[in-house]
């Protein structure tokens, strides 16, 4: 008997938390490798930390040129061949593995993330090898207001939803729906999608694409509960609908995962020979060819992911480019001695560049997931769901929409001061939720993403049944004002855990509201290290997350080469 569960993501943001000697070759290794002294004292044009999916990808277009050099850091193995990864249908199977960052949080909880060349997280891309595979992308209003908190020298930059949308594209290889997975609710906008490049993007393979009952009555009821509307393809900016969407698979490789890796790394493996990839091994600090500010970047110290004593060096020529994610991208800052001095002196760490809100204004998708059990139907199906709906404010909240929008701007005040220390300032932290809050009650920026899975996958249903068996799906706070606030934020804070969607923790905004990186994605106070990962992303977007990091990293390559 099939097993149906609904997973809800909250999308409100929730704050928290000299060069190198050119005596040194400039020719090093290439291709992919685990022993350290293929990087150590060599030299290389760009150092990029982290193998993930914005790393791989500036990687792979910086070295589109056959003379400059880069290095490529990854913690985890190449770990291509292994099912877990390429296999969308083994999707959950690496919790809790060597796979798994499984960095902890509070509750006794966790994120997840992939520690493989790739990286990955939990239902969705916030890297590329281990995740859901949904390709979608946030509203333009969303992209916009990115940079609204830039400086206004630096608004053309193009931080902006026409600015990104074409790098997205860029990006991307769609592949239409053919005519079976169309009689499954499969459509699309052509001018929507980018069609040569790298990214396989399409639908489920017509066998697996669900075809029983179950998603056309989800689309039917989202509809009649909501007023929401169905659109043909959401990925032009307007995602407040309900709409079958695809996913990052290749057709080409008999529907294999289309990680960053197998995007833009195996296909020149063994043409490139200006590009290496050092797996297995972690960058543990930036080096600086001096203590004055601004700071240059020489290079970087790294070890065995082992965590072997053994410390090593690489120089870098021109750049160091950060791309290891919202959660260690900061961390390496501030053992690199960027960061605020409050946090590192007493860990013995010298501040170099005092800049505060490193590692702050975290920003996360919490999600709950409500189970039931079927009656037996067919689904007709296997693998990732197809269907997803983006409720708005009002779609949400129905008859206390008004009500609802009131308390949002009255709150605002009080809701800064609460999170202040997680910020620059209140006051910073006030003009950002003002931009949110304008998103979510006037621009209809959806609050929430409503999914519906049958039997998919195992590992997770596994859990989540056994939780709604104890909490089921009709237990919520109930009374005849609907649930007291109590009731409410402790049910909250016992079925929420996080979606893995981590994002702001080294912003792109002016320095005044908090920023770490400016428009052209370096670090305030430093001539040569950028941040190019969702640490960047200074608000969250209602979508997954790896079509917005696709065309982050392919627009952050275009800049690194314009400024040389």
């Amino acid at each position: 008997m099939p097993r149906c569960f609904i997973s809800c993501y909250l999308l409100l943001c929730v704050a928290s938390f000299g060069f190198a000697s050119s005596s040194l070759p400039k020719r090093a290794a290439s291709g992919i490798t685990t022993s350290p002294y293929a990087a150590d004292k060599k030299t290389f044009d760009y150092i990029v930390i982290g193998g993930g999916l914005t790393g791989t990808t500036v990687a792979a277009r910086l070295a589109e040129d056959p003379e400059i050099s880069v290095l490529v850091i990854e913690a985890g193995a190449d770990d291509r061949e292994d099912p877990r990864v390429y296999d969308i249908n083994a999707y959950g199977q690496f919790f809790g593995t060597d796979l798994d960052w499984a960095w902890p949080t509070v509750e006794g909880r966790v994120i997840s993330g992939g520690k493989t060349f790739g990286g990955g997280c939990v239902f969705t891309a916030y890297l590329a090898s281990i995740n859901g595979a949904a390709y979608t992308r946030g509203s333009k209003e969303q992209y916009d207001a990115w940079s609204s908190l830039l400086e206004t020298s630096e608004a053309d930059v193009g931080w902006d939803w026409a600015g990104l949308w074409s790098y997205m594209k860029k990006s991307e290889a769609f592949s239409p729906p053919n005519d079976v997975q169309a009689s499954k609710g499969a459509q699309f906008i052509g001018t929507y999608h980018g069609y040569s490049g790298p990214v396989g993007v399409t639908f489920p393979e017509p066998s697996a694409m669900y075809g029983g009952p179950q998603q056309p009555y989800f689309i039917n009821t989202i509809q009649g509960l909501t007023g929401i509307k169905r659109y043909k393809d959401l990925n032009g900016g307007t995602p407040n609908c309900v709409s079958v969407t695809p996913i990052t698979v290749n057709w080409h490789d008999q529907g294999h995962r289309a990680s960053a890796p197998e995007a833009y790394f195996t296909p020149v493996e063994n043409v490139r020979s200006n590009w290496l990839i050092l797996t297995k091994h972690q960058v543990t600090k930036i080096n600086f060819s001096e203590t004055s500010l601004p700071l240059t970047a020489s290079g970087v110290e790294f070890a065995s992911s082992s965590r072997n004593s053994t410390r090593y060096t690489a120089f870098a020529r021109r750049e160091v480019i950060v791309a290891a994610g919202a959660i260690q991208t900061p961390a390496l800052l501030q053992l690199s001695g960027i960061g605020d001095p409050a946090v590192l002196n007493p860990l013995g760490i010298q501040t170099l560049l005092d800049l505060k809100t490193v590692g702050r204004n975290l920003q996360e998708q919490p999600m709950s997931v409500l189970g039931a059990t079927g009656n037996g139907f067919d689904v007709r199906g296997r693998g990732p769901s197809d269907v997803i709906a983006y409720p708005n404010l009002s779609q949400v909240f129905g008859a206390q929409t008004n009500t609802t929008a009131q308390r949002i701007f009255a709150s605002l005040k009080s809701w800064a001061s609460s999170q202040a220390q997680a910020a620059l300032s209140e006051e910073a932290l006030k003009t950002i939720f003002n931009v949110q809050a304008d998103l979510i009650v006037n621009k209809n920026a959806p609050v929430s993403e409503i999914f519906y899975d049958t039997d998919w996958p195992t590992f997770v249903i596994s859990f989540i049944i056994m939780r709604c068996e104890e909490i089921p799906g009709n237990a919520v706070p109930d009374n005849s004002q609907r649930g007291t606030d109590s009731a409410w934020r402790a049910w909250i804070q016992s079925n929420y855990v996080a979606v893995a969607h981590p994002v702001g923790t080294a912003a792109m905004m002016r320095r005044s509201l908090g920023g770490v990186v400016d428009a052209q994605l370096k670090v305030y106070d430093t001539t040569n290290v950028r941040v190019v990962d969702a640490s960047i992303m200074p608000m969250q977007v209602s979508a997954h997350l790896s079509a917005t990091l696709y065309g982050v990293a392919e627009k952050a390559a275009d800049l690194i080469k314009a400024s040389q």
